[in-house]
């Protein structure tokens, strides 16, 4: 037997061959092109609702599939036109090659097919074709993972694919919407692309260094028919649209090659049953020659409507070497922008609303050089340029020139820093330019050298800023410098004016001013483009009124240190202010809180402030000293001085190590230091913090001193305080042998003087800031007062004697307050706790008499005036009222004394008068003044007259309630008594208003004036 026959069949008796060849059998019986026809359509309409037509030719799992006259049917109501067909479908690939490491696609081909999509009804026929799946059950959200910046392969692989395409016919048809019918016809396409090995497929630009070869072409030899049908635009036509790109890096040198054809000079289109004529055409011939290594620009030109807007011409040399040379320029551009309106007219409704104009240019521009030494260049030439899109706000350039030049080394590798964040950039040179913006003209120029440093110039003028910045308005004119030998540190110099300055601020807006701005500043950068520091040597602002009076002026110093680190420095800031002119330029809602204040600043207030701000993490630290002139209160010399700091991210404590205030030559001073701190109550006593603060307020002068306002002071008077949590603590105390003040009138008949000699009090305060007690003081129980009865207090408010010019006789001294000669003329014990003022024990001597005050309490509650309220008794004794008038109207009244009690009551003193109750009794009076208080209470007639000059006045109670004056005048019988009868002997006067009260008590007053 011959041997091999031997061999052979030894093998074909062993169980592996029986067994691979019962495998062979088994697969080619399952993928054939017959068991093809009759299985691939049943699971087509088994696993979809669509069902399929052809006829395979190939099926097969390792190599792919190739089928003829394909149908594709979706499910109902499209089951009877196609949703692809295809006279031939190929999908041909080599999966045994993945032993190998490679991926192969040798062939998706598509020929002669037509896909259709159709929308009926809102219902589409490719979503009919997909079986609707079962509601599933939601899975629970996953943790969000960082994004995957690549794929990995971890097996080296190699891919290579090929797609072709043609005579492919896509069609859209819809019966809903504005667009009715679309279509597109022997489209071709053909893509070709291999790769290197790889282990990952990254997802940014780095994946293109692993394609070796890649083939784009479209419509290569034909051009292509559109047909277009909507309800405001028809188009149908043949448009070339070729396209040809191809890379290849497996030869040496590489190949490149980049064609278009794509568009035409005369688009016809349809709107609106109207005939509209369009241009767009991009045409380029790039590509790469193996013999002369260069890459030629032929041609790429974009046209619309048949005119060059952008032509661009030049090589690429030496492209395989290192420093690959350029030249490329931009040799026409012409863009017309008022024929391109036209044409976009037509198309209203279908674009978006848009106006152009004027003529725009790019020719000369273009780049020289290889890649470490070139010259690149920008041209522009713009005249009466005008857009607007909708209703957008509209740009104007009338005229614009601008040329800049620039050597550069793209191939230089070394990093950028804050001298040279562009690296690459060699040299700058922009020509003198100039733009005339929306009204605006803005020109410039400058240069940069890498060895000498940079200088440009920038000149703004008419530039209207309320049309780029909300809420400001006015006319900006500036020139700009800016100066450096590199990028880390810049000298900026600026000059601003604006005239018509206006800003909005809430509701309300500002009058029109003039502000002008100075800067000399210095911006240091310790990283490309990360600004470190900003070092400020001169800053002026001034802003005058519309007519040229200055109202602000402004000069600062100082620097700002940015990053982690937060530092600003203000090394001095000066403001001088005309407040009269302030007022002028400030909108209503600063001009209703300064007009208040006005009196206290003065014409000239000046400010002058050195202040540090540091911030680090969570801790702010301020230090600040100011000083200040407040014309208004003739305070020269005001200085404060501040070290605060601030902890925490939301600030939870401030530490105020130093808070300084003093003036008038240090006899005003006040201080305070201590701790603000959040601990989470609801409501805590100082805004969000609680305090622990020890405040000092005080004047101490050990001689007599002017002080301002015509006021002079002599002594000790001071406020000692401390703050825990919500208790206040404290003390008033006072040794002043003299406090004087005068109008600064005197000599004169209009001089004002007074005198208060000995004013000496020690009085203990005591506060609750969590006090919010409701019931009133004054009204109910009054044990804890009556409680004090017998206990006379030792004062501890004195005051030796009160002096001033007499109310009616110029240039009299009278005595308000009259010196003892065993005591003080006014004494009182007075005690602050509880949030009330307790008063006990008043006494003052005046108009040779004494007037007494008992059962006085100032109810302070929780520092809210309606909440307030105040009520005490007074007792009147033997004043003599005749002392208050004048000498020719002293000498004709017989009796001014007067006896009285006083009863006040008054709660909410946010509206004092309406809720004042108060009871005056007179049980004792002069004749004269007697008439005069009847005069007030009723009318004067006949019969009034007779009754004072018949009777005699017994007792007067006059009472206040709610507004309304009630007045009862009691008299003694007489020998008139006889004649006329007054019921119960008096006269009253029920329900009179205040103002009417009040006006006829000034008439009276004027009576004994005269």
């Amino acid at each position: 037997m011959n041997p091999i026959l031997k061999v052979s069949l030894g093998i074909a008796k062993t169980k592996t061959f029986r067994g691979l060849l019962v495998l062979f059998f088994l697969y080619k019986s399952l993928f054939n092109a017959f068991t093809a026809d009759l299985l691939v359509p049943k699971l087509v309409s088994h696993f979809t609702m669509g069902r399929m037509e052809g006829s395979f030719r190939t099926f097969s799992l390792f190599f792919g599939i190739e089928v003829k006259d394909l149908r594709l049917y979706p499910g109902l109501p499209f089951d009877h036109t196609p949703l692809l067909e295809a006279k031939e479908l190929r999908l041909r690939y080599n999966l045994p090659l993945l032993l190998f490491g490679k991926i192969k696609i040798s062939e998706i081909g598509l020929k002669n097919a037509k896909i259709q999509i159709e929308e009926r009804s809102g219902q589409w026929n490719f979503v009919s074709l997909v079986k609707k799946s079962q509601t599933s059950i939601p899975k629970p959200t996953p943790e969000p993972k960082p994004p995957l910046t690549e794929l990995k392969t971890y097996l080296p692989l190699q891919a290579s694919a090929y797609i072709d395409l043609d005579a492919v016919e896509f069609q859209l048809k819809r019966e809903t919407g504005s667009l009715h019918f679309f279509s597109i016809q022997d489209l071709s396409l053909q893509t070709e692309l291999e790769t290197n090995r790889f282990t990952s497929i990254p997802f940014d630009l780095s994946a293109v260094n692993q394609i070796d070869h890649v083939l784009l072409s479209l419509n290569a030899s034909k051009p292509i028919p559109l047909d277009l049908d909507s309800e405001e635009l028809r188009w149908k036509q043949t448009i070339p649209m070729s396209l040809r790109f191809e890379w290849d890096r497996t030869v040496s040198p590489e190949m490149f090659l980049f064609t278009t054809d794509i568009g035409k000079d005369d688009i016809l289109l349809e709107v609106r049953k109207k005939p509209v004529q369009l241009g767009l055409r991009l045409l380029s011939d790039i590509h790469y020659d193996n013999q002369l290594d260069q890459v030629s620009i032929n041609q790429l030109d974009l046209r619309v409507l048949g005119q060059s807007w952008l032509s661009l011409s030049g090589s690429i040399q030496e492209v395989s070497k290192e420093t690959p040379k350029v030249n490329v320029l931009v040799g026409k551009s012409n863009m017309q922008l008022t024929s391109f309106q036209r044409s976009i007219d037509q198309l209203y409704g279908i674009i978006p609303e848009m106006k152009l104009s004027g003529d725009l240019s790019l020719e000369g521009t273009g780049i020289q050089g290889n890649w470490k030494d070139a010259d690149a260049n920008l041209k522009l030439k713009a005249s009466q340029l005008y857009f607007k899109l909708g209703k957008s706000k509209a740009h104007s350039l009338s005229s614009a020139e601008l040329q800049i030049t620039s050597h550069l080394n793209l191939g230089d590798t070394k990093p950028q820093t804050a001298e040279k964040p562009f690296p690459y950039l060699m040299s700058l040179k922009i020509s003198p330019s100039h733009l005339d913006y929306n009204g605006a003209s803005l020109s410039l120029y400058g240069e940069y050298f890498e060895s000498q440093g940079l200088d440009f110039h920038l000149k703004v003028d008419k530039l209207q800023l309320g049309e780029y910045v909300s809420g400001l308005g006015g006319k900006l004119q500036m020139d700009l410098g800016i100066s450096a030998e590199s990028f880390s540190s810049l000298l900026v110099q600026t000059n601003a004016k604006i005239d018509g300055f206006r800003y909005q601020l809430d509701r309300s807006r500002s009058p029109s001013s003039l502000l002008g701005l100075g800067l000399n500043a210095n911006l240091v950068f310790d990283r490309p483009f990360g600004l470190s520091e900003i070092k400020i040597s001169d800053l002026k602002l001034d802003q005058k009124t519309i007519t040229g009076n200055k109202a602000i002026d402004l000069d600062l110093k100082g620097n700002l240190q940015l990053g982690t680190n937060l530092v600003a420095n203000v090394q001095p800031l000066g403001l001088n202010i005309q407040t009269s002119n302030l007022l002028l330029v400030l909108p209503l809602v600063l001009k209703e809180k300064i007009s208040p204040i006005q009196n206290v600043l003065g014409n000239n207030p000046k400010l002058k402030l050195n202040a540090r701000y540091s911030g680090s993490g969570t801790t702010k630290q301020i230090k600040a000293d100011l000083g200040a002139e407040l014309p208004g209160l003739e305070m020269k010399d005001l200085k404060l001085a501040a070290d605060v700091s601030l902890l925490g991210a939301e600030t939870n404590e401030i530490v105020i190590k130093t808070l300084k205030m003093n003036a008038f030559a240090g006899i005003f001073n006040l201080s305070a230091n201590g701790k603000l701190y959040k601990n989470g109550k609801s409501k805590p006593p100082l805004g969000p913090y609680f305090g622990n603060l020890d405040l000092k307020f005080g004047l101490l002068s050990p001689t007599k001193q002017y002080l301002a306002k015509g006021l002079s002071f002599q002594g000790d008077l001071g406020l000692n305080i401390t703050i825990r949590d919500y208790d206040i603590n404290g003390e008033f105390h006072s040794k002043v042998p003299v406090i004087s003040y005068n109008n600064q009138k005197c000599p004169g008949d209009q001089c004002q003087a007074y005198l208060l000699e000995e004013v000496v009090a020690k009085i203990p305060i005591q506060h609750n800031l969590a006090e919010n007690q409701e019931e009133s003081l004054i009204v109910g129980d009054k044990s804890i007062f009556i409680k004090n009865y017998g206990r006379n207090h030792p004062p501890n408010l004195t005051i030796g004697q009160v002096l001033g010019t007499h109310p009616n006789i110029p240039n009299l001294p009278f005595e308000y307050v009259k010196r003892q000669k065993d005591g003080p003329g006014l004494s009182a014990f007075i005690e602050y706790k509880e949030n009330y003022a307790n008063i006990e024990s008043l006494r003052s001597y005046s108009l040779d008499g004494l007037v007494l005050g008992k059962n006085m309490v100032f109810n302070l509650g929780n520092l809210d005036p309606k909440s307030m309220e105040f009520r005490g008794n007074f007792l009147i004794r033997d004043i003599d009222l005749k002392q208050l008038m004048a000498p020719k109207v002293r000498d004709k009244i017989d009796d001014g004394k007067l006896k009285a009690d006083l009863n006040i009551s008054v709660r909410d003193l946010s509206e004092p008068v309406a809720n004042l109750d108060l009871f005056f009794s007179i049980f004792q009076i002069g004749r004269d003044f007697g008439k005069s208080a009847l005069n007030v209470i009723s009318p004067q007639n006949f019969l009034i007259d007779r009754i004072t000059d018949s009777y005699s006045i017994n007792k007067i109670d006059v009472s206040l309630s709610k507004g309304l004056v009630y007045a009862d005048v009691y008299f003694n019988r007489s020998l008139l008594s006889l004649l006329i009868n007054l019921e119960d002997g008096k006269i009253s006067q029920q329900r009179m208003p205040l103002a009417n009260f009040l006006k006829r008590a000034q008439s009276e007053i004027q009576t004994y004036q005269e």
